[in-house]
């Protein structure tokens, strides 16, 4: 099917990325995008996908990548549309401090990036750390049942992956709560909402954590730990053409996606959980489902709505024809909710069958910590559901943060009982 034209259509997308009903709930305007314009040709350069198999092909297609030498600064994040109307200079300023990591490049960096990295995340290290991660979810699970009326968000959604990525990475547990407010401001940088204003103090965040990482990585390779980073400086002196830019900014991206996805999958899951008792009881009487609940949680309201790819070359998606700099906005969000893929796919189905959503993405670029975010739900959810006899919302309504590429909750307050 080739991209459409279509105002009533460029209007809902519209009022998706950029209203505060939008990022409220997107899915009613998914369904609509995917209805009216599935192919979307938007008002404002880039070919809009919202069906599964188009978004799956495109993130699979080599012909697509991050495209920011053909893009440059000016041209966009590479992820998000990183503001439809921001200054180029404001723009520039970020991607300056945020490049240089394998979420933002092509093949052949991101392959040598990711090779050196991705050891740290294979199933076998990632399984060896359930038993220290279960430990770290009884310690959070303590202190909300002490205090019985808590914020999910910041006693458990938060500091649980922080504490979780932190020890991966090598950051001192000390340091790790100074990186939320850090990193919030920086990945609003990726959103379609993003302004001037906002591009610009996301530039100065990623100073200040590039400034951090830098005196971690003096102090790693003075005295290397059995962490990822002086893992990463070790390549890096071992000749492994790794650059000290770009082991700084390796580890910002590592710490940084490390808790951010997962945070979300924790307060997006539990809010799906609280507004589908029945769904909560399912689990809770049955332990054993967990694998498949974390997959549809994920399925359900994903960490990740959107991304974003360029044509590197002449290439088509979804029958449309894209010359080298075209983008492609991908609505993975849009995806997880195809009835053409997943039946019924309004219903909250913790069994779910055949379930293989795109919240971690696909091809090249996908989640390398997705192994580890989905431990990390199983770990939290089983235990909190055995240990908590009731977990009762606090709120009329959910207040969510005000971005939509990282979908996820400001706040999250409930009671709980033993």
């Amino acid at each position: 099917m080739a991209a459409v034209t279509d105002t009533a259509a460029d209007n809902e997308l519209i009022r998706l990325l950029l209203t505060p009903e939008g990022r409220a709930d997107p899915y009613t305007h998914y369904r609509q995008l995917r209805d009216a314009a599935p192919v979307l040709r938007s008002s404002f350069g880039p070919i809009v996908l919202s069906r599964y198999q188009d978004c799956m092909t495109a993130l699979r297609d080599p012909r697509l990548g991050r495209g920011m030498a053909l893009r440059g600064a000016a041209g966009g994040s590479g992820i998000g549309f990183a503001g439809l109307d921001v200054d180029p200079e404001a723009r520039r300023q970020f991607f300056d401090r945020a490049g240089d990591n394998m979420l933002f490049a092509d093949p052949p960096d991101h392959t040598r990036l990711r090779r050196l990295v991705s050891r740290a995340f294979t199933p076998k290290r990632v399984e060896s750390l359930r038993p220290a991660v279960k430990s770290m979810v009884d310690q959070r699970i303590d202190t909300m049942l002490d205090a019985r009326n808590v914020d999910v968000m910041e006693v458990l959604a938060f500091p649980l992956p922080v504490a979780v990525i932190g020890e991966l990475v090598g950051v001192p547990a000390q340091d790790r709560p100074a990186f939320q407010p850090l990193i919030r401001t920086a990945v609003v940088a990726l959103d379609p909402s993003a302004d001037s204003e906002s591009m610009t103090a996301a530039a100065a965040a990623m100073d200040q954590a590039r400034a951090y990482f830098a005196d971690l990585v003096d102090e790693r390779r003075t005295t290397p730990r059995d962490d990822l980073l002086s893992g990463l400086i070790a390549s890096r002196d071992a000749g492994d053409a790794l650059t000290d830019t770009e082991v700084i900014a390796t580890a910002v991206l590592l710490f940084s996606a490390g808790f951010e996805t997962t945070t979300n999958l924790i307060g997006n899951g539990l809010l799906a959980l609280l507004q589908h008792p029945d769904q909560l009881d399912r689990w809770r009487s049955d332990p054993s489902l967990a694998h498949a609940a974390v997959e549809e949680l994920l399925r359900w309201d994903s960490p990740v709505q959107l991304n974003m790819r360029t044509a590197l070359e002449p290439a088509d998606i979804a029958g449309e024809p894209l010359e080298p700099g075209d983008s492609v906005v991908i609505l993975q969000g849009a995806a997880n909710r195809d009835p053409e893929r997943f039946d019924q796919p309004e219903q909250l189905d913790l069994g779910r069958a055949d379930n293989t959503p795109l919240s971690f993405g696909w091809g090249i670029h996908h989640c390398l910590g997705a192994s580890l975010a989905r431990m990390e739900g199983e770990e939290v959810f089983n235990t909190l559901l055995a240990r908590c006899r009731t977990i009762d919302a606090r709120f009329t309504e959910p207040e969510w943060r005000t971005t939509l590429t990282l979908r996820g909750l400001a706040t999250l307050p409930v009671e709980v009982a033993a």
